[in-house]
């Protein structure tokens, strides 16, 4: 499989040129609209005719992991949340890599550790190989060179290209020269070409359409290119692992500690009344201890995927790693325990649903680790792949955003404050639908000729400062309400002016017509 794309030079290169100006369409000034889906399959369908060209079958178990690349795209037009369109892209080409190392290569004998390392060695081997197309072409024309006659045509075409370098540039010096020279040959001439070389040749449109297609042509065929290098590492698995006696001692030591924790999680503070100590409130105790807690989980998933993946098999080592995982069970629940207090005081954030999420992601991957410990065997890989598939794809079409924004808005209602309504403002559009429901009256603001006007210095009446407890800082604690949902409102509508069929986006339009909509409820 060496090289083999190299023996079908015109054909890559046909396709990756083709790509090239599919990215480009789909990418330039629009990288949110109804293209993003549409490019996602065609990245796809070159994957698959790749295959086709060397008779290497689709394999079952692609299909699901193509159906996830999809769904993500389709995920892209249904929020303007960039956190998740830019983890959205991100899982389209780890999957698609992910598919493409299971065609090409066979992975029945990779291990976690291995799946990782070959996914690694594949992203640094499309470095050097974006120099590939170009190698490739020059070895074509060098192999299929057929005469002295096609020799001198070459030669010819050559000497041509020589004469054009250098009288493109005297014909710029010889223009402008004229130009000046003569009002109405500038007008004429001068004009023209002033358009050709700043309107079209130098244009930032078109330099941005070169680029695209740049880095579209270059992208696909590195990574084909990469993919028929066949040089991945040997499977690891048959390397000698190491003696068990020196996991067991150090795990032996952590362990001890995780249970005496553990104990005090379970007396004190899921069955103990939740005592706390002294001169703490549930949310500063939750605050104080949550993402220490949190890094504690991660550690842990990972030194037991180490374990596995380095000593030997022992009975021993595998009843500390089980414990390790049940302790490690006590101390998620512990996050998400301080998390849920938290919340109830301060509300939801997207930050607060993202780490309750992965809270629960890390519940289902301890599961197949633990799983891994009783059963070596155990695709542990794959198995993380899919949970984080699958997870991530509630999470995605979830739209943290509007969840974040109903439960806010459910919980303080009319009386929700100037701040909290500020930070949902600087959410997505996605929750604009959610904040039409507010018809706040003007208040704590100066008003010219019904037009708001907001002004947040320390010196003018824009609103009410005091000190934030939580932040330490001081904040407009009242300003006008109404004021800052209509520049919301506004700045939504002037951002989604001119949508074409090529950057139409689901949020986005239902946004401009709840907008636009509570625009005119308020003039009633």
């Amino acid at each position: 499989m060496k090289n083999r794309i190299e023996k079908h030079t015109p054909y890559f290169l046909g396709m990756a040129a083709i790509y090239a100006i599919c990215f480009a369409v789909a990418f330039y000034k629009n990288y949110l609209g109804l293209t993003f889906p549409l490019i996602t399959a065609v990245t796809l369908i070159v994957c698959a005719l790749y295959l086709k060209k060397y008779g290497v079958a689709w394999k079952k178990s692609s299909w699901l992991y193509a159906g996830a690349c999809l769904l993500l795209g389709v995920s892209t037009v249904l929020t303007t949340s960039l956190f998740v369109v830019f983890f959205n892209t991100v899982g389209i080409l780890l999957l698609i890599t992910v598919v493409m190392l299971r065609q090409v290569y066979d992975d029945r004998e990779w291990n976690f550790g291995q799946y990782l390392v070959n996914l690694l060695f594949l992203y640094l081997n499309m470095i050097p190989e974006v120099a590939a197309p170009i190698l490739h072409f020059m070895r074509y024309l060098k192999a299929h060179k057929k005469g002295e006659e096609n020799q001198e045509k070459n030669k010819g075409i050559k000497y041509v290209m020589f004469g054009v370098l250098i009288g493109l540039p005297m014909l710029i010096f010889v223009v402008l020269l004229l130009s000046s020279a003569d009002q109405l040959f500038s007008k004429i001439v001068g004009e023209a070409f002033y358009k050709l070389f700043s309107q079209i040749l130098f244009s930032p449109n078109v330099i941005l359409v070169i680029l695209l297609m740049i880095l579209g042509f270059f992208g696909v065929y590195s990574f084909l290119s990469a993919l028929s290098l066949n040089n991945m590492p040997e499977n690891t698995s048959s390397v000698k692992k190491r003696n068990p006696l020196t996991a067991i001692t150090f795990l032996s030591m952590v362990t001890f500690i995780y249970v005496i924790f553990c104990v005090i999680q379970i007396v004190f503070l899921f069955t103990g009344g939740m005592l706390l100590p002294e001169g703490y409130t549930y949310a500063e105790y939750a605050h104080q201890g949550f993402f220490q807690l949190l890094f504690v989980c991660i550690f842990n998933l990972l030194l037991v995927v180490s374990c596995i993946a380095v000593f030997d098999r022992n009975r021993i080592l595998n009843v500390l790693l089980l414990l390790f995982s049940g302790c490690t069970y006590v101390m998620i629940a512990s996050s998400a325990f301080r998390m849920i207090l938290y919340i109830r005081t301060y509300h939801l954030s997207f930050l607060r649903v993202l780490v309750l999420w992965f809270l629960a992601l890390l519940s289902v991957l301890m599961a197949g680790v633990a799983l891994a410990v009783l059963r070596r065997e155990f695709g542990l890989f794959r198995y993380c792949m899919a949970v984080v598939a699958v997870f991530y794809l509630v999470f995605s079409f979830g739209k943290v955003d509007v969840l974040v924004a109903k439960y806010n808005v459910a919980q303080m209602g009319e009386s929700i404050s100037y701040e909290d309504l500020k930070y949902l403002t600087s959410l997505s559009v996605d929750v604009v639908p959610v904040l039409s429901q507010y018809q706040f009256a003007h208040e704590n603001c100066i008003r010219h000729g019904g037009d708001y006007v907001q002004i947040y210095d320390y010196y003018t009446p824009a609103g009410i400062w005091g000190y934030d407890v939580g932040t330490g800082r001081s904040v407009l604690k009242k300003g006008c309400r109404r004021c800052l949902l209509n520049k919301t409102f506004h700045r939504v509508i002037e951002r989604t002016e001119g949508m074409t069929l090529r950057t139409f986006h689901v949020s986005k339009c239902l946004a401009r017509e709840t907008a636009e909509m509570y625009f005119e409820a308020g003039k009633k």
